[in-house]
């Protein structure tokens, strides 16, 4: 493996469209990412199964987190300083040179992603050890000015949880039953302890090889299954959970991205104000949250060649007729070859076996799983992101004796066909 500093960082913006172009005429518009390691503050304990050997930033920041295809800074709050000043942004490698992957989209948008189109989505793996803090992601209504808010989805690859960790299931919602004074009481707990904030929500199992799609201002305690998530290209949080796992939770998250802050409109007045995200219409707040929104794989192509799944879609309820095309996620497992004819550019990670990614006419890049990142310096061949032009007549061929296995991440506006999917009865055995 090569590593970060074999790779000459390019800033220069002609620079830049010079090797886009250069590199889009050699494979057709496929191009490899590295890897872009995140980490958080201690309160977190790594699930060691993103295959990274070290998984600390330094000794308070563990990385538990991958992502990818990434124009998404990482937001730690009082812990930025301390963190990378890229942290969480992907870079393209080209030739031996590195450029950031957001400002390569900038430039060279059109080329990459086709005419007034745009990559405004974060794919991501989160790996645990035990649940994470039980928080809330605000939507466009209730989010400090500025700022984007967050709906996501999440997707339990069974390639990666083979091992299930200490708390696989997720407490979710607010129990209905509860009252706003009840729900409020526990909020103003923050400052006193443990709020024990669970205790208002209801718990759902996590079964790998399914997900759930999480709407905004839906309280969540994410649990320990490695997890594929698909966002919008936000990183906002609110946290009103004071202790997690035995551990004090940092303060400021819990109004950072908020339009109310303790320190100029009191605490009471922030409590109230994520009361009203709890109680929000576009929240998953209510009982029905299985119903509504869990998401088993659906099947959408089975050939000699290879197979592909929808395992992320249907960005809203499962009542409703059809939801918003926000983001959408394919499982495509190529046994011997399959040709790919998608809609749009897309991201891949590749986890399991080894093959190539070829454009007609164009040059092979080959792609394979990773076993092992010593350091979050070293680059692999496990992620590519894949342009729009490329993306519409793509031969995928597997050349392992095991299948090749990837999963293709898309922005919205891509494959508006899978919002309105039936939702499959999931048959666990």
């Amino acid at each position: 493996m090569k590593n970060r500093n074999d790779y000459t960082l390019v800033t220069d913006p002609a620079k830049i469209i010079e090797l886009v172009n250069k590199e889009f005429e050699r494979t057709g518009g496929i191009f490899r990412l590295a890897p872009a390691w995140v980490g958080r503050p201690g309160i977190i304990k790594p699930g060691r199964r993103l295959k990274l050997l070290n998984d600390y930033l330094r000794n308070d920041i563990a990385v538990n987190e991958r992502w990818f295809s990434s124009v998404t800074y990482s937001d730690n709050g009082v812990y930025n300083p301390i963190c990378p000043p890229d942290h969480g942004l992907s870079y393209m490698l080209i030739d031996n040179y590195r450029i950031l992957f957001r400002e390569a989209i900038e430039l060279c948008g059109d080329l990459i992603l086709g005419e007034g189109r745009k990559w405004d989505i974060l794919p991501k793996f989160f790996d645990n050890w035990e649940r994470i803090p039980n928080h809330i992601h605000p939507c466009d209504n209730h989010i400090e000015e500025g700022k984007v808010g967050k709906p996501e989805s999440y997707h339990f690859p069974v390639e990666l949880n083979m091992d299930r960790n200490a708390q696989a299931y997720t407490a979710v919602g607010v129990d209905p039953s509860l009252s706003d004074a009840q729900v409020k009481n526990y909020l103003m707990q923050y400052f006193k302890g443990d709020n024990r904030l669970t205790d208002i929500s209801n718990i759902v199992n996590l079964i790998p090889g399914t997900g759930y799609y999480m709407p905004p201002c839906t309280l969540h305690a994410p649990g320990s299954l490695l997890t594929y998530e698909l966002q919008c290209a936000s990183d906002v949080s609110c946290i009103p959970e004071s202790r997690v796992n035995d551990m004090p939770m940092p303060s400021d998250m819990i109004d950072r991205d908020l339009p109310v802050k303790i320190e100029t409109d009191g605490f009471e007045a922030v409590c109230d104000y994520i009361l009203s995200m709890l109680r929000c219409p576009d929240s998953g707040n209510g009982a029905a949250f299985r119903s509504e929104y869990f998401r088993p794989p659906v099947k959408i192509r089975c050939e000699e060649g290879g197979t592909q799944e929808y395992v992320i879609y249907r960005t809203g309820r499962a009542s409703e007729e059809k939801n918003p095309d926000l983001y959408s996620a394919k499982k495509t497992v190529v046994s011997s070859e399959l040709t790919l004819n998608e809609n749009g550019a897309f991201g891949t990670i590749v986890l399991g076996g080894y093959g190539s990614f070829t454009v007609p006419g164009k040059e092979s890049v080959i792609v394979e799983n990773v076993a092992l990142y010593e350091n979050i310096d070293q680059i692999g061949m496990d992620e590519v992101f894949v342009s729009a032009s490329a993306a519409k007549n793509l031969k995928v061929t597997c050349i392992s004796d095991s299948q090749l296995r990837f999963y293709q991440h898309f922005a919205s506006d891509t494959n508006p066909e899978s919002q309105s999917l039936d939702v499959p009865e999931f048959i666990t055995f």
